[in-house]
């Protein structure tokens, strides 16, 4: 199905099977998670700007308590 999720994002998906896709994606929290995650990979790809309610901070706080090396000095807000 992650696939599936990546090609709804891209538009590549054909008509009749985006319902089936969004539905599952709805009925799923890891597949919605994923959707998040696919669609700010995208944005971040093509240059887009998004806006933050903290999830980029709270990835990488959650990292450094998993003992991730982060770059020191590096602020995932700004990038």
């Amino acid at each position: 199905m992650s696939l599936k999720v990546s090609l709804l994002l891209d538009g590549q998906l054909a008509p009749g099977e985006v319902k089936a896709a969004l539905d599952e994606t709805a009925a799923d929290a890891r597949l919605r998670d994923r959707y998040t995650i696919y669609g700010l990979v995208g944005d971040a790809l093509r240059g887009n700007s998004t806006p933050d309610d903290g999830f980029s901070a709270r990835i990488f706080e959650r990292l450094r308590r998993e003992g991730a090396t982060i770059e020191k000095g590096f602020d995932p807000l700004k990038g």
